[in-house]
């Protein structure tokens, strides 16, 4: 199948800045959307436009598509690009396409529409995808192609239903069929259940005929372990650093999970924190390294040491309330058992006043009660001087951590 060449580019000063890419809005089968996603992308780096994918919640603050492009293009992106697949009936899908261009001060758009086949074999057949990006990133252009053409890739594992990948990127769920361009590939798959995976990989070369590839899954232990310099640096989750957030390690921390690329922020006291992109391979375990760049401006300097002592009054505070657990629940079993014996007391006492009671274990008797009561007095005023303390505990670490 002839495969025709890709667009020029009309707008000169996309290439020199990233596309951000948004994921597809969709509500086919995720395997259809993956595809599209990838073959998109990919389409786009031939074009030299630099697509990044980003998430819907990248620009959390922003409520609307218009403060969504507003902060991509104070970013520094050259455009917003944006989709949208629709079913349309059983055989077939719609999609809409849109690009924002955000060089200058104005964000004129390009779209288009069009239905394509749900089929991912008669979209590949049918060239529709390369028509569409070059409909909306340029002209249309019909040029023959003289690079490497297309080659399908049949993938097959035990047990099925296991998520392909292609070159590190989720394609399908087995056994399914999909293009790459490339001379060679890196096919892997994954199942998993549980905390336990199973995985497989191989690397093969493409030619002009469908590749097969069946893959026998295996336990795997695989797992990344990310090292810094300075080390000892906390491991966060993405979101943005503040009092309240919690590590999730230390490093050297060792990162487990399913195959692909999860982000983690690290922070360290003198170095700005830094957001990175973990690797995790199907079964190979792995040392990412990162090198931590020193703080030089005075202000990020000082807001830096105002947040770690904020960090460090809250933990301590947190520390006290925590700790204010212990000498309440003391003073609580103290204050019970003192009633204990006062209760012996009484039972004591009750017996000495009956007129039978004189006699020679008369004095014992008394002695055991007075030794009740004192016994109950000093356990209740400890109990009490504990739940005392706890409040107390609890109030300055109230106080320090909110």
């Amino acid at each position: 199948m002839p495969i025709a060449l890709l667009f020029l580019i009309t707008f000169t000063g996309a290439s020199a800045a990233p596309l951000l890419m948004l994921p597809l809005e969709s509500d086919v089968d995720s395997n259809i959307s993956i595809l599209w996603e990838n073959s998109v992308m990919q389409l786009l780096k031939e074009a030299a436009l630099e697509p990044k994918k980003i998430e819907h919640g990248h620009f959390a603050n922003c409520e609307n598509i218009e403060c969504v492009i507003s902060a991509a293009r104070a970013s520094g992106a050259g455009g917003m690009f944006r989709g949208r697949l629709r079913a349309n009936g059983k055989d077939s899908i719609n999609i809409r396409l849109r690009i924002d261009w955000l060089a200058g001060n104005s964000s004129p758009q390009t779209e288009i529409q069009s239905t394509v086949p749900l089929a991912w074999d008669e979209v590949l057949k049918s060239g529709i995808i390369l028509k569409m990006l070059s409909g909306i990133t340029g002209k249309n252009s019909d040029i023959e192609y003289t690079g490497s053409r297309n080659s399908y890739i049949s993938v097959e594992t035990n047990p099925e239903h296991a998520v392909v990948m292609l070159n590190g990127n989720a394609v399908c769920h087995s056994p399914c069929v999909f293009s790459d361009s490339g001379a060679t590939a890196q096919i892997a798959a994954y199942w998993h259940s549980g905390d336990h995976l199973w995985a497989e990989k191989r690397a093969i070369k493409l030619g002009g005929d469908t590749a097969r590839v069946f893959l026998e899954l295996k336990r795997s232990y695989a797992r990344t372990e990310v090292r810094t310099n300075p080390d000892k640096a906390l491991v966060f989750n993405t979101d943005i650093l503040s009092v309240s957030s919690k590590p999730i390690g230390k490093i050297p921390y060792k990162m487990q999970g399913l195959p692909g690329e999860t982000q983690v922020r690290i922070f360290h006291k003198g170095y700005n924190d830094t957001l990175i992109t973990v690797k995790i391979d199907a079964l190979e375990k792995q040392i990412q390294f990162v090198e931590l760049t020193p703080i030089t401006d005075p202000q990020r300097i000082y807001e830096q040491d105002l947040f770690v002592k904020s960090r460090a009054k809250r933990n301590f505070g947190l520390g006290l309330l925590g700790g204010s657990a212990g000498p309440l629940t003391m003073g609580i079993i103290l204050c019970v058992l003192g009633q204990d014996d006062y209760k012996k007391a009484r039972t004591l006492k009750n017996e000495l006043d009956q007129p039978w009671a004189q006699g020679p274990n008369f004095k014992a008797k008394v002695n055991e009660n007075h030794k009740a009561v004192e016994d109950g007095d000093f356990k209740t005023g400890v109990g009490i001087g504990l739940i005392g303390l706890s409040v107390l505990l609890a109030g300055v670490g109230f106080s320090m951590s909110f």
